[in-house]
């Protein structure tokens, strides 16, 4: 799998693909305002399957609300209002699903959390080996969308095997086992 050749241009066309059906369509921008380092909205979803990691989305905390304000048809929200963190969850929740279509053709398969988003000045870098950052603009509004993935191992993809469960005696057999001991 090349994964580092095609991978760049289907996380560009998912977070086009996801916008595109809420907002306005993003432009890819080459510079972009220093975002890192600023109050801000981190949504994050993780990936596993035939690639394990995470992909994310973030902008500062006003063009989060500006651009689920514009999503939900609601004018002045407040950025640390829920519905901003849910929409940014859900536009984040878009992008993943798209990337996950795109990368379908490509025999690139893998299952999506539920979104995690939250208010932050701080964005770890990808534990993982390969990283993509990707900045655009949207109306004025600068963000930025990370994938951090690894290609999985054969580890990744075993599910563990549950415990066994005990088996649960009812009150009539725990009696007749105390019964039979009692007799010995």
């Amino acid at each position: 799998m090349d994964h580092k050749i095609f991978f760049p241009q289907e996380l560009a066309g998912a977070v086009v693909d996801a916008f595109s059906g809420v907002f306005h369509a993003p432009d890819s921008v080459s510079h972009d305002e220093m975002l890192f380092g600023v109050d801000g909205v981190l949504s994050t979803i993780y990936i596993k399957g035939d690639i394990v990691g995470k992909v994310s989305i973030f902008l500062r905390a006003q063009g989060a609300a500006a651009i689920v304000g514009a999503m939900l048809c609601v004018e002045d929200l407040a950025p640390e209002a829920p519905e901003t963190l849910d929409g940014m969850g859900e536009l984040l929740n878009m992008i993943a699903g798209r990337l996950k279509t795109r990368l379908d053709p490509h025999k690139v398969s893998f299952d999506i959390s539920e979104p995690s988003t939250r208010m932050t000045s701080i964005v770890a870098p990808g534990r993982w080996e390969n990283n993509l950052e990707q900045s655009f603009s949207v109306k004025g509004i600068h963000f930025r969308v990370l994938l951090s993935y690894r290609v999985a191992s054969k580890e990744d993809k075993i599910e563990p095997v549950p415990a066994p469960q005990k088996i649960k005696l009812t009150a009539a057999e725990l009696l007749k086992q105390v019964l039979a001991k009692k007799k010995t």
